[in-house]
């Protein structure tokens, strides 16, 4: 039987291949690397006996580089923003990324702000970096270790941010940075579906009236810096997937990898099926990394990693206050990424 791309769905313990004609139940046998859930597009390689398609292979959709997706589309802006035309090919916005090389993005997720512990390494990372503020803090949630009590909303908004407020205030030197709050699964917000919007402007407002350059963005989040693009996502999707997968990897020491795979050949940034990972259809366009970004941030917290397939960037800084102060520092110039790691006071 030929090739085909479908999507894979299960029913009462069975899986199956499903596209608009019908579906055929599947017998899988040999897996390439990925993670595949149901939803999933896929390409089976087999045979079809007995109303039965016995798989010997099964892979995802090849990764298309973003140079090709550009060289056939033209400079047409599929990233979003007001311009209808991609700033990607600009020479002189090229010519200035590279040459600002001071330029770095500090990236920490699990920012509880109502934490002694959390606040004292953020002031420490901030008298660190006074000699050479960053260009951007991109803070994910979390932004409380107890979530969804009575005074949450209370204690974010009076205690939380105005005590970040008066630590950034203090170091006036970082004051100038760009500070990017990209909300947890868990802050005040509409249950678990994607995207979610930014901390309500009643929380936030007396904290941007004191730090003006701070932005509090929506879930999953774009940045436009100079010719790169970056996405920013802050969800537990690692360890969603591996509970949702048909089969798991054989050596866990590839999850990271098998992770990145399968949103790249996606396209998505939540493949899974809609019972599991609830998305606000009008708005699924914001999950798609079609043509693939130059860097997709992943605020996992799952343990951190670095990996770069198809020209693009994934990261994840891991848990903040989990993983020992851990975060990382992307350099836009020469497109590298630094592990940091905060030590004991």
């Amino acid at each position: 039987m030929p090739s085909e791309f479908l999507k894979i769905t299960q029913t009462y313990g069975k899986f199956y291949l499903e596209d608009q004609s019908g579906t055929i139940q599947l017998d899988l046998s040999k897996f390439h690397n990925g993670l595949y859930t149901e939803s999933c597009f896929v390409l089976a390689e087999g045979w079809y006996e007995d109303s039965v398609f016995h798989v010997n292979g099964f892979g995802f959709p090849p990764t298309e580089p973003s140079s090709a997706t550009r060289a056939y589309y033209g400079n047409m802006n599929f990233f979003g923003g007001p311009s209808t035309t991609s700033v990607k090919a600009s020479s002189k916005l090229k010519q200035l990324e590279e040459e600002n090389e001071d330029a770095m993005f500090v990236i920490i997720s699990d920012v509880w702000l109502d934490s002694v512990e959390v606040m004292e390494k953020l002031n420490v990372m901030f008298s660190g970096y006074a000699a050479m503020p960053p260009t951007c803090f991109v803070f994910c949630g979390n932004f409380s270790s107890a979530p969804y009590g009575k005074t949450q909303i209370k204690s974010l908004k009076g205690d939380s941010l105005k005590n970040l407020a008066d630590l950034i205030c203090s170091n006036t030197s970082i004051h100038s940075s760009r500070f990017v709050f990209v909300p947890g699964p868990e802050d005040p917000g509409p249950g678990t579906i994607l995207p979610r919007p930014a901390l309500a402007d009643h929380i936030t407002e007396e904290f941007r009236q004191r730090v003006p350059f701070s932005v509090f963005t929506t879930n999953p989040c774009r940045i436009q810096y100079c010719s790169q693009e970056i996405v920013i996502i802050r969800e537990d999707m690692v360890n969603k997937m591996c509970r949702n997968c048909v089969r798991l990897p054989n050596t866990n020491l590839d999850i990271p990898n098998h992770f990145v795979k399968t949103i790249l050949s996606q396209g998505h940034l939540s493949p899974l099926p809609l019972h599991v990972s609830p998305v606000f259809w009008a708005y699924d366009f914001s999950l798609r990394v079609y043509p693939v970004p130059d860097v997709i941030i992943f605020a996992d917290k799952y343990d951190p990693f670095n990996i770069t397939n198809t020209d693009c960037i994934c990261l994840n800084p891991g848990s903040f206050p989990r993983s020992g102060f851990t975060f990382k520092v992307y350099y836009p110039s020469n497109r590298t990424v630094e592990d940091s790691k905060l030590q004991g006071l």
